[in-house]
């Protein structure tokens, strides 16, 4: 089964709402994670982990979370927000 959780989708998280900012593999931990920049400050980071960037967002702003505890509630991509919207799949 694949999951496709596009780049600048809007989520839910258990942390609350956010953007999609990274989506694919960490140096942190196996498998596929979602970085989300929170809508306010309740995540854990600032989209870094370890010393490692993977996205930018303000301290206290970033989460990762499995692409599973994530819903979708937006997926439409801005022209805007990225010259080719980037979706990473894996197969399950």
């Amino acid at each position: 089964m694949s999951i496709v959780i596009p780049l600048a989708a809007r989520v839910q998280t258990s942390s609350g709402p956010g953007t999609v900012k990274f989506v694919g593999p960490t140096s942190f931990a196996a498998g596929k994670w979602v970085g989300v920049e929170l809508d306010s400050q309740t995540g854990k980071n600032d989209g870094s982990v370890g010393g490692k960037r993977y996205f930018n967002c303000e301290e206290g702003r970033g989460v990762f979370v499995r692409d599973r505890m994530v819903t979708i509630i937006d997926s439409r991509v801005s022209s805007h927000s990225f010259s080719q919207p980037f979706r990473f799949e894996l197969e399950c």
